[in-house]
């Protein structure tokens, strides 16, 4: 990712054997110097697949933007469907780097999601596999959304 706004915060790991039923991975102790992971990555396909047109991928709402205009302007979907996982990674990433409080926590192994509040979290793999079979919601609807639903809990 080559945007002037994108931090500089190299990519962090699940910790292999992610659990199978609950994890979260933020610190226990809201003190602790650690923070909580915020940039997973594993959306590698999908910064390529961009900069093989010459297009940046900013991690922010411009990126979701990006991608969004990309799947409607793409007229067979199922062409997209390998990057299904990291355009909901990314979603994930943009959600974690933007919305205060904002982290991942893998429910079952492999299957990440964003809590966002105590109550509610986001399945990002789901919404990407909404988007591309869908119009709407858009990626940034469901961004505008997200954030609707933390300023309300806060």
């Amino acid at each position: 990712m080559n945007d002037s706004d994108d931090s500089v915060e190299p990519l962090q790991s699940l910790p292999p054997g992610m659990a199978w039923r609950y994890a979260e991975y933020m610190p226990a102790d809201p003190d602790a110097v650690f923070s909580p992971v915020t940039n997973v990555g594993g959306y590698d396909d999908l910064l390529e697949y961009f900069q093989a047109r010459g297009l940046n991928l900013p991690r922010s709402e411009d990126g979701l933007a990006a991608i969004d205009e990309l799947i409607n302007a793409t007229s067979d979907k199922e062409s997209l469907a390998d990057l299904a996982r990291p355009i909901g990674m990314f979603y994930g990433d943009v959600i974690t780097h933007t919305i205060p409080g904002a982290h991942w926590e893998v429910i079952r192994e492999e299957y990440p999601r964003v809590r966002i509040t105590t109550k509610s979290a986001v399945d990002v793999v789901r919404v990407a596999l909404g988007r591309l079979s869908a119009a709407e919601p858009t990626l940034l609807q469901n961004y505008f959304h997200v954030r609707e639903a933390v300023e309300k809990s806060g």
